[in-house]
């Protein structure tokens, strides 16, 4: 999984869409290429899109990893996991969430905001954390500060990241391994009624500028 986000530098984020929508996205992501997003589970029939979603990138063999995101307890990590979820991520660093995913053989990205948070999560065995949120709490300058005597963090911002290219450009060069987008990629409105053309250039634009401010 940290080869396939590390590749990919980025991890689109989708919520509360319903399944004709979430099917568009996910038809769109594979065919631009994108080979993992996350589908943040905040609303109320969460469950049961997400469980559409597995059952619809498995019929139509797509070539794509679905992140559960938003994940607060253990009970749910399990849920998810047992609905067909490739990798749990968490806004926060619970041990319990932890210790389910190492035990069941699955990726997990605590969420974290200080040093000693991310330090916290590395030694209960996370590879990537999830720095939430990124904007607030620093941005970019503020991973170069922890980077500084911590050069081997792995860190993904998530939270106020743009498709900007003075944005991305920014964090990138201060060493994170990916950047996580969300309401930038896709917003409210557009998800209210995204069309498939819609879906590929916004994954197609997304490709295009990490590339571009990555290297």
């Amino acid at each position: 999984m940290y080869s396939i986000l590390k590749t990919q530098g980025v991890l689109p984020l989708v919520t509360q869409i319903n399944i004709q929508t979430a099917e568009i996205v996910l038809k769109s992501a594979a065919a631009t290429g994108i080979k993992i997003i996350e589908f943040a589970a905040r609303a109320d029939d969460a469950k049961e899109v997400f469980s559409q979603m597995i059952a619809f990138r498995n019929a139509n063999n797509l070539n794509i990893k679905i992140a559960v995101g938003s994940i607060l307890t253990v009970n749910d990590a399990e849920v998810y996991h047992q609905l067909g979820a490739d990798c749990i991520i968490c806004p926060h660093t619970d041990l319990e969430i932890g210790n389910y995913c190492f035990k069941n053989n699955i990726y997990w990205i605590p969420g974290a905001a200080t040093l000693n948070e991310i330090l916290h999560a590395n030694k209960l065995g996370a590879e990537i954390v999830k720095l939430f949120p990124a904007d607030k709490i620093g941005g970019p300058g503020y991973v170069k500060a922890l980077k500084a005597p911590f050069p081997n963090l792995k860190l993904m911002p998530t939270g106020g990241v743009t498709l900007e290219e003075s944005n991305l450009k920014s964090w990138f060069k201060s060493g994170v391994v990916c950047v996580g987008v969300g309401s930038n990629l896709f917003s409210k409105e557009m998800l209210a009624q995204l069309t498939y053309e819609e879906s590929i250039a916004a994954f197609q634009h997304l490709i295009e500028a990490v590339e571009k401010t990555r290297n």
